[in-house]
């Protein structure tokens, strides 16, 4: 039986990967249920077809969590995976994959776009909107399934959404970078900590936006204005969390622009400049309680709190728990 996606709470990811499906143990028609299902659970509901209906289907799967994101392994027989309008319906599928093929080559349709991903090569599709996903050979693929959050918050929406169903060259460039430490993240063996998962996990993310803007994404210069805009601003964030006394209109100051001018950027983005600050800090807050031994109080400073109880209300209310018993939830054992 497929295993459903292990939490990671535990304080080492698992190594090496756990193979949660082999079909070549299992008779025909159970391998091909199995593997749709296990595809539905770890990642978002979709029919699955077969190009020879009697014909065994050999496939493998295996991953496990690294940080904020899920990485799985991939061999297997020809197939096509179809997510439908009605689908989305009643799973919205809230996050994106990252499918980099490591053998044989697949197609992909999303957003009106289709496209050969070949060896190499990887593509982002979002699990929100329908997509086809067609290998008509056997292939071998890395998936990385990532949040909304995590990768929105990186890159705007709008852009991401261009940047589905499209190939992004693993060969050189940014996209060569990623595909190669999506391949070693894949092929770890050695046990590590959440903390340094979460670290690396968020490093990966950085990567993989840069890979996607580096990428063929062009669209009208107004947006592309827009987008250089929110980026920057989003840089002198970033660079000045630590600073309790940082203001919106320092914000603003600090990156060239009106105070209005910020604030409709990020509400272009669904969100308010206030609430990607706090964000931002959070976020920073949670690495620092995961990979260092900073006390809350020392941790809710460095990330820009002026008030501890006030940081603290805020973590439970986003993470679902104290800082405290954040960390010792997650990090490693003694």
């Amino acid at each position: 039986m497929a295993e459903r996606e292990r939490s990671n709470d535990s304080a080492c990811t698992d190594a090496p990967a756990f193979v949660s499906l082999r079909t070549q143990e299992l008779d025909t028609g159970e391998g091909r249920v199995q593997w749709a299902s296990t595809l539905e659970q770890l990642y978002c509901e979709t029919d699955v077809a077969w190009p020879e209906p009697r014909r065994h289907f050999d496939a493998e799967w295996g991953g496990r969590p690294f940080g904020d994101l899920h990485v799985s392994t991939i061999r297997a027989d020809a197939h096509t995976v179809v997510r439908s309008p009605s689908m989305i319906q009643s799973d919205s599928g809230e996050g994106y994959l990252v499918c980099l093929v490591t053998d044989g080559c697949v197609e992909v349709r999303q957003s009106g776009r289709t496209t050969t991903i070949e060896r190499g090569s990887f593509t982002l599709l979002d699990c929100a909107a329908p997509f086809v996903f067609h290998s008509p050979a056997p292939f071998r693929q890395i998936v990385v399934r990532s949040p909304r959050n995590v990768l929105t918050s990186r890159l705007p929406g709008r852009l991401v959404e261009h940047g589905t169903a499209r190939s992004i060259s693993g060969a050189t460039g940014p996209g060569g970078l990623v595909g190669r430490l999506l391949a070693d993240i894949a092929g770890l063996e050695a046990p590590m900590s959440e903390g340094a998962a979460v670290s690396f996990a968020s490093s990966t993310v950085d990567m993989l936006a840069t890979a996607l803007t580096e990428g063929p994404l062009a669209t009208n210069p107004a947006h592309l204005h827009r987008t250089e805009d929110l980026a920057r601003v989003q840089r002198v964030i970033e660079q000045n969390l630590h600073d309790g006394e940082l203001t919106l209109s320092d914000i603003a100051a600090a990156a060239g622009m009106s105070l209005r001018t910020v604030h409709k950027l990020f509400s272009a983005e669904g969100t308010t400049t206030r609430a990607w600050l706090y964000q931002a800090r959070l976020e920073r807050a949670r690495k620092y309680l995961l990979t260092t031994e900073l006390s809350v109080a020392d941790v809710s400073d460095c990330a820009g709190f002026r008030d501890v109880s006030h940081f603290s209300r805020l973590f439970r209310s986003t993470f679902g728990a104290s800082p405290g018993q954040y960390r010792k939830t997650h990090s490693p054992a003694p």
